[in-house]
């Protein structure tokens, strides 16, 4: 039996850390992260999370629009890239083991 998510409502996103909030789904053993939320701006909680990403996983950014996220991502060795879906192409930063 599958198990039905519920929709995420904006404010009220799931905690993924201390002080970080956002959403993340593992499709063919790869870890995409498609939400991250401060919940404190300019604490180091994202950065706090985005150590605590497996490294022996592929780990997936898509549509990064923020550029001090893209700056964190690429300095932890996540490179651009981009994935074809069925809606056409989705640009992201990729890091792999």
């Amino acid at each position: 039996m599958r198990r039905r998510s519920r929709p995420i409502r904006p404010g009220h996103e799931p905690r993924l850390a201390p002080g970080v909030r956002g959403y993340t789904v593992w499709s063919h053993g790869e870890l995409y992260v498609p939400l991250v939320i401060a919940e404190r701006e300019g604490s180091g909680d994202v950065g706090r999370y985005l150590d605590t990403l497996p490294l022996d996983r592929v780990v997936k950014f898509p549509s990064v629009l923020s550029e001090r996220l893209a700056g964190m991502l690429l300095r932890r060795g996540f490179a651009p890239a981009t994935e074809m879906t069925p809606r056409g192409p989705c640009d992201l930063l990729v890091r792999c083991p």
